[in-house]
């Protein structure tokens, strides 16, 4: 019996080590949310939509949704809060909205050396910072939105 016991607090005191393990892993990986409107950026667009932005050490991937747009164009993330409508901040990780419905991901070493550390900035406190989706009607914006955690 005290055998049974000695293997079963093993085996209790191993499922707690996987399960911190896991946890350790999963947080390496971050999930930002934002809901795009013209309104955010200043503009007269009536488009709307939403983006997930995930990030992990490796990669950073993101997908759209929207509607109400024309042509989609680049995309990226600025630092807020949003110029006035029609000026145009750098992105400090610009990527391409090409459809609404395609998931892409690239290394974040594609933006050069920094490109990681901004996606570690932007992980840690996502509200600094939001997602544009430029069109040919509003190459500076037609919608964006503030990032959040997902």
């Amino acid at each position: 019996m005290t055998q049974r016991r000695a293997l079963a607090g093993v085996v209790a005191a191993l499922v707690a080590a996987t399960a911190a393990h896991v946890g350790l892993a999963g947080s390496s990986t971050t999930v930002l949310r934002a809901t795009l409107t013209g309104r955010y950026l200043h503009t007269t667009s009536a488009g709307a939509g939403t983006v997930t932005v995930t990030i992990t050490p490796s990669q950073v991937c993101w997908k759209f949704t929207y509607h109400g747009l024309d042509a989609p164009g680049d995309s990226g993330i600025h630092i807020a809060p949003p110029p006035a409508a029609g000026v145009h901040k750098t992105s400090v990780f610009p990527f391409t909205a090409t459809t609404s419905q395609k998931h892409e991901c690239d290394a974040p070493t594609k933006w050069g050396a920094n490109g990681p550390q901004w996606l570690a900035r932007i992980a840690k406190d996502p509200g600094r910072f939001y997602v544009i989706v430029g069109t040919g009607k509003y190459p500076q914006g037609a919608i964006g939105g503030v990032l959040t955690r997902g």
